[in-house]
Parts: C-alpha cells; structure tokens; sequence
C-alpha cells in the first residue's frame, strides 16, 4: 500500500542519490540505508518538515564476510575523510567483532533490521546496479506511514528489550520532534 509512495520519496531525495553514488563506489556489498536515516526522511516528508541528512547519522549496514575489521576501519576512515558532509554509522554485519553496539547482528540484513527496537526502524532500502529500489521492511510500512512508534517483538512491554524501548523513546525526544506521533509503550 505505502511502497509506491515510500519508492517516489526514496527516489526523488538528491541527498539519498548522492549517499548511493557514493556507497557505490566503495564497493560495498548489500549495502542499505536503514535505520533512523529512513524513518526521519519518510517522517519529516509526512509531516512537511524541513530535513538534510547532513544533520544527522547516515545508517548504513551491509554484508561482506570477506572483509577484516581492519579493512572494515579502514573504509570507515575513507568514507568520513572523502564525504565527511555525512556522519556515517557504518557497520559490516558479517563481523564477528563488534563495537559499542546494542544491536544485535545476524546473518542478512533482514534479520538484523527485524531485531532493531521500533518497527518504524525496522527499515532499509537498497539500490541496484541499475539505479532501481528495493525496500527491506520487515514489519511493512504501515507503522511508518501512520507516524506509529511500535515495539518490534523483542522490545514489546513484558520482553527483555521494553525497558531499552522505552529509553530509546525518552532520549530520543521524538515526540517533540514529531508532535503528531502515536507511542505505544
């Protein structure tokens, strides 16, 4: 239902473009925009709000088993020093090392963007080789579109991961932000 709505946004973004072009050119296996990059982009467009991706972080996840962590710090160094416009939050879901992360990775993209703790969240996209868009949205898109901030299964009241839910919501100040959101705790 929102897909063709979420593809003309994606598409017609200069700054997403650009962040492809450049994806692109570091050689980056299955790369996706995701995260909080998306859900601000798709939430600002919603709600008419003025929105660069200069301002914010740059989610990108992609799969390279075949890359070292040194390769993969080193490429990190070469994106913020070559396009240092963004600030990228670059992560190799194939590492086995990882940082000061509470994500948990798995072994697709897919699977690691369905343990994110919002549905909203939950969403990537990635580009081909011939410029076409492929949406990776496990929970859909709907919670994104009705602006509805939702706990993905793992993060819902009574799991584990609720009270990590909830800090999200408090530090993250979204509803200030976007006013017009509907929260479930």
């Amino acid at each position: 239902m929102y897909e063709e709505k979420f593809l003309n946004i994606i598409s017609q973004n200069a700054e997403i473009n650009e962040i492809f072009t450049i994806l692109e050119k570091m050689h980056l296996r299955q790369a996706t925009i995701c995260g909080g990059t998306i859900r601000n982009l798709i939430w600002n467009t919603l709600t008419e709000r003025h929105f660069s991706l200069k301002i914010g972080d740059i989610d990108v996840y992609y799969h390279d088993p075949s890359q070292s962590y040194e390769d993969y710090l080193f490429t990190q160094e070469i994106l913020n020093q070559n396009h240092s416009l963004y600030l990228w939050n670059l992560q190799n879901i194939a590492l086995t090392a990882r940082h000061a992360s509470h994500i948990h990775f798995y072994d697709s993209i897919e699977k690691t963007l369905a343990g994110f703790p919002e549905t909203c969240t939950s969403i990537g996209v990635q580009r081909d080789h011939l410029k076409n868009y492929q949406i990776i949205a496990p929970y859909g898109l709907t919670d994104l579109f009705n602006l509805d901030l939702k706990p993905t299964p793992d993060y819902r009241d009574g799991q584990p991961g609720h009270q990590r839910y909830v800090q999200r919501i408090n530090n993250k100040n979204w509803a200030d932000q976007w006013p017009e959101l509907k929260i479930e705790f």
